[in-house]
C-alpha cells in the first residue's frame, strides 16, 4: 500500500514538473474581461437586490424552507473530501495486484480523476475561507441590526463570513471538475449547484451576491486547474488545436473503454 502510493506520488510529480503551455494573450485579455463583468455583475446584484430579496424570502412556508435546508447539505464539502481521499486510497491499493496493465492504467486514471475533484475543491476553499476573513461581511440574519452591508474586516466570526458563499463554491467547483469528466452529465450536474446555490438564499445563510461569487469562484478554479492539468496530460489532454478533453470519456466504467483506446499509458 505505502509502495504504490510513493509509486505514485513520484509519477504524478515527474509529470507536473514538465514544461507547459500558457493560456495565450487573447485568452487572457478575454479573461479579464469576463471577470471584470462578473465583479461589476455582483456588485449590482449587492446593491439592488441583495437586501430586498434577504427579506423577502423571510416570508417563505415551512415547507419550502425545510425542503431547501435539506438540498443545502448537498453543498457541504466533508463529504467531498472523504469520498475523494478514499477513491484515491482504494484506487492506488489496488494497482500492481495482478490485474493486468489495462487494469492498472484504469485504475490510475480513475484515481487521477478524484484527485482533480479533491484539489478543485481544496484550492476553490481555501481561496473561499481567504476572501471571507478579509472581507468579513455580516450574515443576512444580522440585517436588522447592522444592514446588508456591515464588513468587520480579518474576523474569524461565522456571522460575518457571508462573502462568498462557501457552499456555493463547492457545489459549483464540484459541478464543473465532474462535468468535464463527464459532459453528459453537465446539465444536470450543473442544475444541482443551482439549486445547492439557491437553497443558501432562501434558508437565510446568504445573500444572492454571496451564492454568485461563490458560484464563480468555484467555477473559475476548476476551469484554471483544468488547463493546469491538461498541460501536463494529467487526466486531461490538449489536442495541437488548442481543445482540452479528459482522458477517456465518463467517470468509471467508460474510463475503462478510454484507457484501452489510448492505450496502457497514465
Amino acid at each position: 500500500m505505502i509502495g504504490a502510493l510513493q509509486i505514485a506520488s513520484r509519477d504524478f510529480i515527474a509529470r507536473w514538473r514538465q514544461g507547459h503551455r500558457t493560456a495565450s494573450r487573447n485568452t487572457r485579455r478575454i479573461e479579464a474581461w469576463l471577470a471584470l463583468m462578473l465583479c461589476l455583475s455582483i456588485l449590482i446584484v449587492a446593491v439592488y437586490g441583495d437586501e430586498l430579496i434577504a427579506r423577502a424570502v423571510k416570508t417563505v412556508s415551512p415547507v419550502v424552507y425545510s425542503l431547501f435546508s435539506e438540498i443545502t447539505r448537498l453543498g457541504e464539502s466533508g463529504w467531498i473530501f472523504a469520498s475523494c481521499g478514499f477513491s484515491i486510497i482504494g484506487a492506488l491499493a489496488l494497482r500492481q495486484r495482478g490485474f493486468g496493465q489495462r487494469v492498472d492504467a484504469m485504475l490510475g486514471l480513475f484515481a487521477g480523476r478524484a484527485f482533480f475533484l479533491l484539489a478543485t475543491n481544496a484550492v476553490a476553499g481555501l481561496l473561499s475561507v481567504f476572501i471571507k476573513m478579509l472581507f468579513g461581511r455580516a450574515r443576512p440574519r444580522l440585517i436588522d441590526i447592522v444592514g446588508p452591508f456591515h464588513f468587520d474586516m480579518l474576523s474569524l466570526k461565522s456571522s460575518v463570513l457571508s462573502f462568498p458563499s462557501g457552499h456555493s463554491v463547492t457545489a459549483f467547483a464540484s459541478a464543473i471538475a465532474l462535468a468535464f469528466m463527464a459532459p453528459r452529465l453537465g446539465r444536470w450536474l450543473l442544475l444541482l449547484a443551482v439549486m445547492i446555490g439557491l437553497s443558501r438564499v432562501i434558508t437565510g445563510a446568504h445573500y444572492p451576491s454571496d451564492v454568485i461569487a461563490g458560484a464563480a469562484l468555484g467555477a473559475a478554479t476548476s476551469i484554471f486547474l483544468r488547463r493546469t492539468f491538461a498541460a501536463r496530460h494529467v487526466v486531461f489532454t490538449r489536442r495541437r488545436d488548442g481543445h482540452i478533453e479528459p482522458r477517456g470519456m465518463g467517470l468509471i466504467s467508460s474510463a475503462f473503454a478510454g484507457v484501452i483506446g489510448m492505450g496502457v499509458k497514465t
